[in-house]
């Protein structure tokens, strides 16, 4: 009696092994199936992400060019000198010279605008002229005494 059973515990246990097999390839192209939608998912949103910045990047350097022309602007924007880098400009006012930095938005300065910064409040701000004439050029670098001459 038990020797007429072996084929059947061997059918059953040939098809459950087979339904899982089945199962396991079906599992598996399901989730490379969803792999490759988060791929795609992800390229997009890189897309998009990629845009928005670009769309920042574009409205911030609208602003900087606008800014000295808004009816804000505290100075004469006649005296206003872009620079670009690392801050956007050097505004001349008779009693000082003020460097700016414009932001839009949420922006914050960078590392080399806060160093930047930092060495104007320190003080550490100097004149210098570079002359050219037929015999070379020259670098000097003036130095001011207590009484404001050089």
């Amino acid at each position: 009696m038990i020797h007429t059973d072996m084929p059947l515990v061997v059918s059953v246990s040939i098809a459950f092994f087979a339904l899982m097999g089945l199962q396991i390839l079906f599992t598996y192209f399901k989730i490379k199936k969803y792999k490759q939608k988060a791929k795609t998912a992800q390229s997009n949103f890189q897309r998009v992400l990629s845009q928005k910045k670009s769309s920042e990047v574009r409205v911030g350097k609208i602003g900087e060019n606008m800014a000295p022309f808004l009816t804000d602007w505290p100075y004469n924007p006649n005296d206003f000198r872009f620079l670009g880098n690392p801050v956007d400009g050097i505004q001349f006012t008779p009693e000082e010279i003020i460097f700016i930095e414009i932001k839009t938005g949420k922006s914050r300065l960078t590392k080399s605008q806060r160093r930047a910064r930092a060495l104007v409040n320190a003080g550490k701000v100097s004149f210098a002229t570079f002359r050219i004439n037929e015999h070379g050029a020259a670098f000097v670098k003036d130095e001011i005494d207590e009484d404001g001459e050089n």
